[in-house]
């Protein structure tokens, strides 16, 4: 069974990734945590992770599938800076793999280049988008860059967004799906996603 790459940085965001996790644990299905060091780091609730590779050893023909958590830490910052990882992304979405970003994670994935012809969904302040001049995102993607806040005023106007968006090989969600995001992406890999076992209702 090919594995999944899971990418990790100081003060991502755990949560967001712990039903996808546990449901790649009990399809047993390997998982590799990735980074730009070896170190430990420390995710934002705290706990502290020793990633298993580096952008710079890990060999994608290994992988069917590539992980983006999101965080309002620093890290992410640092990661829309990091020309390795972005390389990682795009040689990633040539080669197929299943990209799967969440919250803003997704905004990552733009940063490296591969999102400007895709339709994506992605919790965060647009004005990191509209401040950097080499992001060419269209109307339609932005209207889709929305907050918590946001979502819950236009559910209140009848106003409803599916729960994730899947645009050729990749599939993003907003944080507050973490649940269904992950039911898809157990789908995208044929592998059981045990929706019950999370509080979501059994697949017909």
């Amino acid at each position: 069974m090919k594995k999944t790459a899971v990418i990790v940085f100081e003060g991502f965001c755990l949560y967001e990734i712990s039903v996808l996790l546990e449901v790649l644990v009990l399809n047993e299905k390997p998982v590799v945590f990735v980074a730009n060091t070896l170190n430990s780091i420390q995710c934002e609730e705290k706990m502290k992770i020793v990633p298993d590779c580096t952008f710079d050893d890990i060999e994608l023909d290994e992988f069917d599938s590539l992980v983006m958590t999101g965080s309002y830490a620093e890290g992410l910052y640092l990661n829309f800076k990091d020309s390795k990882l972005h390389e990682l992304i795009r040689n990633a979405e040539k080669e197929g793999k299943l990209i799967a970003a969440i919250s803003s994670g997704p905004m990552v994935l733009a940063k490296s280049g591969i999102m400007n012809n895709r339709k994506f969904y992605s919790a965060t302040d647009r004005k990191w988008f509209l401040e950097d001049p080499n992001m060419k995102l269209g109307e339609e993607q932005m209207k889709y860059l929305i907050d918590h806040p946001t979502m819950k005023k236009m559910e209140l106007e009848g106003i409803v967004i599916p729960d994730t968006c899947m645009d050729n090989n990749v599939l993003t969600a907003y944080g507050w799906k973490f649940r269904e995001w992950a039911m898809e992406i157990a789908k995208c890999l044929n592998i059981q996603g045990y929706p019950s076992s999370f509080g979501l209702p059994r697949e017909k």
